[in-house]
């Protein structure tokens, strides 16, 4: 029987994630950016053309009196 090649043999999948968080907690700007290129361009991540924006609601703020406190 072959012994495994830790070169040649796939790595776990676990292992991977677990890296891959590792470099995404320590990343800065420049090199998430680079992550999230890599990832578009694998087919792993889908970006969406414009962001959505959330919808803005008018919010009627309720009439009433101001109290001043006094010591």
């Amino acid at each position: 029987m072959q012994q495994p090649c830790p070169h040649c043999d796939q790595p776990d999948i676990s292992l991977l994630r677990l890296v891959l968080m590792g470099e995404i907690l320590r990343a800065d700007e420049t090199r998430l950016v680079l992550l999230a290129d890599i990832m578009q361009a694998c087919g792993l991540l889908a970006l969406s053309a414009k962001p959505e924006e959330p919808a803005a609601t008018r919010v009627r703020q309720k009439k009433g009196t101001l109290h001043v406190l006094r010591r």
